[in-house]
């Protein structure tokens, strides 16, 4: 009698760990072992085939396959397959809201050696049959009806709170689901529309990242989906205040206003394409006014004072203030350049004055 190779999986079979869901060969495709062929399949799932859920197959055949994959059905689904060890091939796939898996159809595995392609068909296990018919398991069924989306509360820093210490803020929060589970490949922090879930740890059903925060307004935003597919989203926001120590540094109003050059020295020698590099520090948010004139010393071009710049920038938060100056025009070695730095906070003002040398060729 002539062998059938198309084969039907049973459900114990299909459920259990590959080793022992082979089955033997026939006769004739023992006498052809030389010839590709695809011998097993099973597939399990830990929440049937409800939106969220997670499959997993896995297919015994012929090692090296060029490539291969699992259809199910008519449903469009196909699950890439990738050789794990000689002859055994996994995939998995999280069913989607839009799909319509039907169980009672048959599932391909197919792979590819060089040219050819190799296939075979198998019925899903009894277990999945059954949400075809009505009669799931207690734990599909109560994925399938699972329509509550997941909480999000237990927020730090709460939400309109001011926190006193920027450095090393925590934000969290706690995520719960008393249906199918949370997801947690689905979590997503962001920070004033920052993604910065890479940085953050997702463990115990909570969301926690840290960071080194410049004073001001904060939203935070936690995105989250349970297994069924259910999404929430919780926002708020808070402020970082300027440390304390920082916020002293500021200018007071009274003695003079501080201002110092730190990238320049008087009668200090600069390079000969006539480049300046302007630094410095003042009090914070100060404006603070650059004027360079350069001065030729070529001849008859001695004494002739000509504006090379006139800049104005605000110092940061921590009073640095910086700006990169090129000449206008064909530098003239030997040049001189008057500086003129000044520094305005309100009705103060201070100012700085140096003279730089050009360098000679």
């Amino acid at each position: 009698m002539k062998t059938k190779l198309r084969s039907t999986v049973a459900a114990a079979m299909l459920l259990a760990p590959l080793a022992g869901a082979f089955i033997a060969e026939p006769v004739a495709a023992q006498q052809r072992a030389a010839q590709p062929s695809v011998r097993n399949m099973s597939i399990n799932s830990d929440a049937g085939l409800s939106p969220g859920a997670t499959l997993r197959v896995q297919v015994n055949a012929s090692p090296n396959a060029r490539r291969g994959n699992v259809t199910l059905g008519e449903s469009g689904v196909s699950i890439p397959l990738r050789q794990q060890s000689p002859g055994n091939y996994t995939g998995s796939y999280v069913v989607r809201r839009a799909d319509r898996i039907d169980p009672t159809q048959l599932m391909t595995a197919r792979l590819t050696y060089g040219e050819r392609s190799y296939s075979r068909q198998f019925n899903f296990p009894p277990a999945f049959q059954a949400l075809a018919m009505g009669n799931a398991p207690q734990g599909d069924r109560q994925a399938r009806r699972d329509e509550r989306a997941p909480q999000i509360t237990d927020l730090t820093p709460s939400n309109g709170e001011q926190v006193g210490d920027r450095r090393n803020t925590r934000i969290s929060a706690r995520i719960d689901d008393e249906g199918s589970g949370i997801d947690a490949d689905s979590v997503r922090l962001r920070l004033n529309g920052r993604d910065v879930t890479a940085d953050t740890r997702v463990n115990d059903n909570r969301v926690v990242f840290r960071d080194d925060l410049d004073p001001g307004r904060y939203t935070a935003e936690v995105t989250v989906r349970d297994r069924a597919g259910n999404a929430s989203t919780k926002a708020w926001t808070f402020d970082v205040e300027e440390d304390r120590n920082r916020r002293n540094d500021r200018y007071s109003g009274s003695g003079p206003l501080p201002l110092e050059l730190t990238s320049l020295s008087n009668n200090m020698v600069v390079d000969a394409r006539g480049n300046l590099e302007i630094k410095g520090r003042t009090v914070p948010n100060a404006t603070v006014r650059v004027r360079i004139d350069s001065v030729a010393s070529a001849a008859g071009m001695f004494g002739v004072a000509m504006p090379v710049a006139d800049h104005t920038v605000q110092a940061d938060r921590n009073g640095w203030f910086g700006l990169t100056v090129s000449p206008r025009g064909l530098p003239v070695p030997g040049s001189r350049y008057d500086v003129r730095v000044t520094s305005t906070s309100g009705s103060e003002t201070a100012e700085e004055r140096l003279t730089l040398i050009q360098r000679q060729g």
